[in-house]
């Protein structure tokens, strides 16, 4: 745990939610000229966190070239996840309309990168590779569910880690920064993997989610708190020490902290609450 400034985080939180508005603004314009309705953008509404993530990557970028490729990345983000709701298949929205959209962004978003790379074809080459990693991974995590800790980080590196690190890569080649790929990517997947927790943590109650889930696994004694907590550390001393480097526009530092310190506080929390009904 650490001592971080609240004043600190919510300066932080302030230009993130300014960005997030931004790109939101933008997803729902291009969603709305390609035909979705009212339903689909109150859909996307809820996507909290795909839409900050891009200020994030993008913080060795400014001005116009960083709004544009955080649009960008927001756009292809969006993407990913119509793609998960059609598979999932669970946000009442008709499945057809979720694939149109799906499409759209995804092939609308990847002209957009190009366009903002100076190596369009290499920005598709290593996006290509790092989605093969992604997909293969999540195949695996639906077929092999993990039973422990190395198990589970096993396969949260691909659809968690190794996820995040290819949007670092995106945001350093479309903003024409090649000498940031490697913190960008380093601190994608990290922080990609923090989220990954926390998600298993949430998953768990909101939607009973029990196979290789890491709470689950936790309240089953099968991970021990104190190895997960050592996790989450080391995710986060990795995040911190990959974010700051490079020169960046700002110092998302206390920010990685203080979202790392609720995660551990939360892994404590379904340690006492024990096992929910499955």
């Amino acid at each position: 745990m650490t001592t971080t400034d609240p004043a600190v985080v919510d300066r932080i939180n302030h230009r993130i939610n300014d960005s997030q508005r931004d790109v939101q603004d933008h997803a729902y314009a291009r969603l709305r000229a390609w035909g979705g309705g009212e339903d689909l953008v109150a859909h996307v509404a809820t996507m909290r966190l795909y839409f900050r993530v891009p200020h994030m990557l993008t913080v060795w970028l400014a001005g116009d070239a960083r709004r544009a490729v955080a649009r960008a990345l927001a756009l292809h983000l969006l993407a990913m996840k119509l793609l998960d709701d059609v598979v999932d298949d669970d946000s009442g929205l008709d499945r057809i309309d979720l694939l149109q959209a799906y499409f759209r962004a995804q092939n609308e978003s990847l002209r957009d990168l190009c366009a903002l790379s100076a190596d369009p074809a290499g920005l598709v080459d290593r996006l290509t590779d790092d989605l093969a990693v992604v997909t293969a991974g999540q195949v695996r995590t639906k077929r092999e569910p993990a039973q422990d800790l190395p198990g589970w980080l096993a396969h949260a590196e691909t659809y968690g880690g190794r996820f995040l690190a290819l949007y670092g890569s995106l945001a350093a080649d479309a903003g024409r920064r090649p000498d940031v790929e490697g913190p960008a990517r380093a601190f994608g997947r990290a922080f990609g993997l923090v989220i990954t927790i926390a998600d298993d943590l949430r998953d768990y109650d909101r939607h009973g989610e029990r196979s290789g889930n890491l709470r689950h696994l936790l309240v089953q004694g099968r991970v021990a708190l104190a190895e997960a907590v050592a996790l989450v550390e080391g995710l986060r001393r990795e995040a911190t020490a990959a974010v700051r480097a490079g020169d960046p526009g700002e110092d998302l530092g206390p920010l990685v902290d203080s979202y790392a310190d609720e995660v551990v506080e939360r892994l404590a929390q379904a340690l006492a609450a024990g096992s929910a009904p499955a």
